[in-house]
């Protein structure tokens, strides 16, 4: 079985790729392929693949009012963690419209927290593409896991361009991630599941 995974460079991407590896596991890194670079990603040929794994998650660093976004934080932040996962499925289903996609969004989706409007809009809309591409490919294997606080080195990498700004936010309560990734696992390769949600 061949895996693409995205966001291999650490936490639940990581974790996944070793767990996964007695499969034909092609872990992406941003170092491989930077998902921010629409060309880079257009060009990439994922080639036959069983599942994708849409992992690869940015931001800018929480409690920014919308306005005061930097114009390309918001691109990055939209093509990392939207524009890459559709482009991605779309050729991964072009070379095997079994291939399994699952796509990890958030718990954000379910209520919208102030002056987060781009990180929360990409995950809200990565969860719609879901929605609609089982409108088109009513067959297609589709998974959406809302995952909630991990700790990971995500919130430490969403302040990096502003430390002096940096929030710990994993004094609220969080799964680890073993944690997560033991959840995840059953319902990636049940093709009956078609949403989870895993929170602490």
């Amino acid at each position: 079985m061949r895996i693409l995974i995205t966001g291999t460079s650490s936490g639940i991407g990581q974790e996944l790729s070793n767990r996964l590896q007695y499969h034909n596991v092609v872990a992406l890194t941003r170092q491989q392929l930077d998902l921010s670079n629409i060309v880079s990603v257009t060009a990439y040929d994922p080639g036959v693949c069983d599942i994708l794994i849409n992992c690869a998650g940015t931001d800018c660093g929480g409690k920014i009012d919308f306005v005061n976004h930097q114009t390309q934080q918001v691109v990055d932040i939209l093509n990392v963690n939207l524009v890459a996962p559709v482009i991605l499925s779309k050729n991964v289903l072009a070379h095997n419209s079994k291939c399994k996609i699952v796509s990890i969004t958030s718990t954000n989706n379910n209520r919208y927290y102030a002056n987060n409007l781009s990180y929360s809009l990409s995950k809200k809309a990565l969860s719609e593409f879901g929605t609609m591409l089982k409108v088109d490919y009513p067959d297609v294997d589709y998974l959406e896991i809302r995952l909630g606080l991990t700790k990971t080195n995500f919130n430490q990498n969403r302040y990096r361009n502003d430390p002096d700004r940096f929030v710990d936010i994993y004094q609220n309560t969080h799964l680890t991630v073993v944690q997560a990734v033991d959840l995840m696992m059953p319902a990636i390769f049940d093709s009956s599941v078609k949403f989870i949600e895993i929170a602490p």
